[in-house]
């Protein structure tokens, strides 16, 4: 990693949801550990290329500190002027080497290093553990991601031919351009090949195709890429004084998930290391984003599920077009990134229900049990309506496997389109940056094509819901805004109906991600 590399091509910075502080303190209170408050916590970030990660979290956590390090001058310098524009006065993103950080910076209660544990030398990753148990607050929580054997092993296939296409090429740049080359020559060469490893090169450059280009060279063409055995980590951080945790993604540190003859097959796992290790294995498992405390705080490996009642709920599945709620039964609820959840109990569907219609709300679990309880019951439900225990499990499950959000507060968000629509002051400024995309409270982002970004950069509160559309309307007849069409000319009163429904899609769409105020 170097920052000249990062100047030339800088890295798509976007947020990240499994490391918003909120998702890390629900985890560590799941485990006993007492986490400290998102909302007044101390953030820090190492490598935090644009701010793309924390500035959204200092935005929409006013009372927090954050702090944000990157090496590459360039990603600061337009960090700093997206701050400037907003006027925040509670993040810092400053220029600085890993290697000369020390107590100087105070302590932190979250940590976060996204994408950069595998892809520095050896003493850089010692240096990164060791300020995470010197910054480290009592509670406090680290994350950490990184490139995971064995399965890296073979997604380092793709990586050792990049290097070899692209020996020759001078630049970043032209580097890049070769990278493309090889994705082009690779797809002709293995064409009709039944082999298993051609089938899994092709499969891998068509998702990686798919990816913002400065990912495919920062994660395939960097000088440093060095994934690790999880037992290999966890044990570099116990001799830095921490502990493993967690995984993010609770689901996988379940044997059961694998089935159940994985789950008898590793019945002979002596602790909860071992364990995450084998299940590494089984899985081939090429990525980890795994959370460390202080090794001398009490944990419990037994969740504390007690903590739920504590908790608010968000999710936006899409329900079935019946839903069944007047007995258990089957079916399945999709995310945005179309993978199916299947739910069985009444109360459950209800649940998940209320949380599509008050999206991007989190509901204290009181409240969601009782909303549950009475569209069950309007719906034919009754006998189960007192079946919270189900509703609990289904809901745990879907945690786990990262199908609903929870908070460790309740959070509502006005979801009216005024009659003058505004975006919220980042949204505006990630627009007129042409980003390409928008930060939403959950903490993921909203994609922006060439139609929905002009949009975006209209919404200030001056213009009617009429004059958007007319200006929209206006700008696709001067061809201001390039979409794909069938290449006919089309009607004026088509067209201008047609960015009408477009505008107030979206507009629904921006509200129900907690963009508008």
């Amino acid at each position: 990693m170097t920052a000249d590399s990062y100047d030339a091509i800088p890295y798509d910075s976007t947020p990240f949801a499994e490391t918003h502080p909120d998702h890390l303190c629900v985890l560590g209170r799941l485990f006993g550990l007492d986490a400290p408050a998102p909302e007044t916590a101390r953030i820090l970030e190492l490598g935090c290329a644009t701010g793309g990660n924390i500035i959204p979290l200092a935005f929409h956590l006013p009372q927090a500190q954050v702090l944000g390090i990157e090496l590459s001058a360039g990603q600061v310098a337009v960090a700093q002027e997206l701050i400037g524009k907003l006027g925040l006065t509670n993040i810092e993103v400053r220029q600085g080497d890993i290697m000369e950080l020390g107590a100087e910076l105070g302590q932190f209660d979250y940590i976060i290093a996204h994408g950069v544990y595998s892809w520095v030398p050896d003493f850089v990753r010692e240096k990164m553990l060791t300020l995470c148990r010197e910054l480290l607050s009592d509670n406090g929580i680290a994350y950490i991601s990184y490139n995971t054997l064995p399965g890296w092993r073979m997604r380092g296939m793709l990586r050792d031919m990049l290097l070899y296409h692209a020996r020759d090429a001078k630049t970043p740049r032209e580097r890049l351009a070769k990278a493309y080359e090889l994705f082009d020559l690779m797809d002709s060469a293995t064409r009709g090949l039944d082999a298993l490893s051609a089938k899994y090169l092709r499969s891998e450059i068509a998702a990686v195709r798919k990816a913002h280009p400065s990912y495919i060279y920062h994660e395939y063409m960097e000088e440093i890429n060095q994934p690790f055995l999880f037992s290999q980590f966890a044990a570099d951080a116990e001799r830095h004084g921490l502990q493993y945790l967690c995984d993010v993604e609770l689901g996988t540190a379940f044997p059961s998930t694998l089935g159940e003859a994985a789950e008898e097959a590793l019945g002979f796992a002596g602790d909860v290391l071992e364990l995450e290790q084998y299940m590494d294995f089984v899985r081939n498992r090429n990525f980890r984003r795994s959370l460390l405390c202080r090794q001398e705080r009490p944990i419990t490996r037994d969740l504390a599920l007690e903590q739920f009642e504590n908790f608010a709920f968000s999710a936006q599945l899409t329900p079935p077009k019946k839903v069944e709620l007047s007995r258990p039964r089957e079916q399945k609820f999709t995310s945005a990134d179309n993978h199916d959840y299947t739910v069985s109990h009444p109360l459950t569907k209800a649940a998940l229900l209320h949380l599509a219609a008050v999206h991007p709300d989190a509901v204290p679990f009181a409240e969601l049990v009782a909303t549950a309880q009475q569209i069950t019951t309007g719906n034919g439900g009754r006998q189960h309506a007192d079946q919270v225990d189900h509703l609990f499990g289904e809901l745990f499950s879907l945690y786990a496997h990262q199908a609903i959000r929870i908070s460790p507060r309740p959070q509502h968000f006005e979801k009216v389109i005024s009659e003058r629509p505004r975006l919220h002051a980042l949204a505006q400024a990630q627009a007129a940056m042409n980003l390409g995309h928008l930060a939403t409270v959950r903490h993921t982002t909203v994609q922006l094509d060439a139609f929905s970004s002009h949009l975006a950069r209209l919404l200030d509160g001056t213009r009617t819901v009429d004059e958007v559309v007319q200006e929209m309307t206006g700008a696709m007849e001067r061809a201001e805004i390039l979409v794909a069409d069938d290449g006919k000319k089309a009607d004026a009163k088509k067209l201008a109906a047609t960015v009408a429904a477009n505008v107030q899609r979206l507009l629904e769409v921006f509200a129900r991600q907690g963009l508008l105020v």
